[in-house]
């Protein structure tokens, strides 16, 4: 079972029940946007906020066997629709999940999803109320956090033939959230937006690639973890073992502090000191820049990534809150102990100097199992180039 934050009294439910016939019946939720599918972007949103988390689908359960998440039928047979995705979801939790209250369901086909959803929603109402998102679009059912107490009515209705969510919250003591579009240099999109069509897909990754995210394509894994865990030695490591292979490698390292690479009195640092915005270095060697930002924000990884000269692997170290795929590596001498998998989007891998209990059905490799970590990449970035 996926875990999130322990002790909550809440379980996460991705509905990925539905036909997806505007799609060409392909299976909305493994579709692909910015490198990953939507269900693992709905996954790495929906994780830190609950205690557990599940996959309501019908048909074969292998195809989200790469997920590693229980994957749970409806009850009611003929794809009845995502309201008989609710009542499976809260007759699961009332059997096998001991100390959960309330179900948060979300379309697995929604990658948008507010990060603070399951907070805001129980903020919102009061002890036993189903509580539904809304936004500038409307109101958001399928988006919403379920008490267990209504399933035995839920379970009536659906038996009485009834399909539409609204009409039973609208029937149940029920409270609404309000959520803002999300806004990103001078792009917005709504939260709940979700992925019906080609044309939608299109929107989202317009949105995806204004947002400073990584554009599909670019051939980019990140290194990641807590202070002390290793990961320069790592990058090191993995950069000799591609270069020797014939690869061209270049690397993004994220400081999270001053830092200087250029040397008082040089006329590189005059230009500095006098106000250049931008100052490059030419030689027959080599070409650096350095832009200052001076109170600027920092610029987003993928404009960082757009600038760099053409090459077959980025590896960036750092970065833990980018959308990019990324290895968690562990060390025992490392400043914290608390997995990154829980807690920041698309950990593809785990690095550990030690036996790793939980993989979350992720690859593990050996802090030392250099050969074996470089496979991996080759194979992550295998067919994309930064042209």
């Amino acid at each position: 079972m996926e875990r999130g934050k322990p002790g909550l009294p809440i379980a996460g439910c991705l509905l990925a029940g539905g036909l997806s016939r505007r799609m060409g019946g392909n299976d909305k939720s493994l579709i692909e946007l910015g490198g990953k599918t939507l269900a693992r972007h709905a996954i790495d949103r929906l994780r830190p906020q609950v205690a557990t988390l599940f996959i309501n689908a019908n048909g074969d359960p292998s195809r989200f066997s790469d997920l590693a998440l229980p994957v749970v039928a409806d009850e009611i047979s003929g794809h009845q629709g995502p309201l008989a995705g609710v009542e499976a979801a809260l007759s699961f939790a009332a059997r096998y999940l001991p100390g959960i209250t309330h179900v948060l369901t979300s379309a697995a086909d929604t990658p948008f999803i507010p990060r603070d959803l399951a907070e805001r929603l129980m903020a919102a109402g009061k002890p036993g109320d189903i509580v539904v998102a809304r936004s500038a679009a409307g109101t958001h059912p399928v988006s919403a956090l379920w008490p267990l107490v209504v399933a035995p009515k839920l379970r009536e209705v659906l038996a009485a033939g009834e399909r539409k969510v609204m009409k039973f919250v609208d029937d149940h003591p029920h409270a609404e959230a309000l959520f803002e579009p999300i806004r990103s240099r001078g792009n917005s999109i709504d939260p709940f937006f979700n992925i019906n069509t080609p044309d939608d897909l299109k929107i989202a990754e317009a949105f995806w690639t204004a947002d400073g995210d990584i554009p599909p394509g670019l051939p980019v894994i990140g290194v990641a973890g807590w202070k002390n865990s290793g990961k320069t030695t790592l990058v090191v490591r993995l950069v000799s073992e591609l270069v020797s292979r014939g690869f061209r490698v270049s690397t993004v390292k994220h400081a999270h502090h001053k830092f200087d690479i250029d040397h008082e009195g040089t006329d590189s640092w005059r230009h500095r000191e006098a106000g250049a915005k931008e100052v490059c270095l030419v030689s027959t060697r080599r070409v650096a820049s350095q832009l200052e930002l001076r109170g600027d924000p920092e610029p987003p990884l993928g404009d960082i990534l757009a600038g760099l000269a053409p090459t077959d692997i980025i590896i960036a170290e750092g970065f833990k809150e980018s959308p990019i795929p990324k290895i968690e590596i562990r060390r025992l001498e490392a400043k914290s102990h608390d997995p990154l998998v829980d807690a920041v989007p698309n950990v593809v891998a785990i690095v550990a100097d030690h036996p790793v209990v939980d993989l979350k059905g992720l690859p593990g490799f050996s802090i030392d199992a250099i050969s074996d970590i470089a496979d991996f990449v080759a194979q992550m970035t295998a067919g994309k180039t930064r042209p």
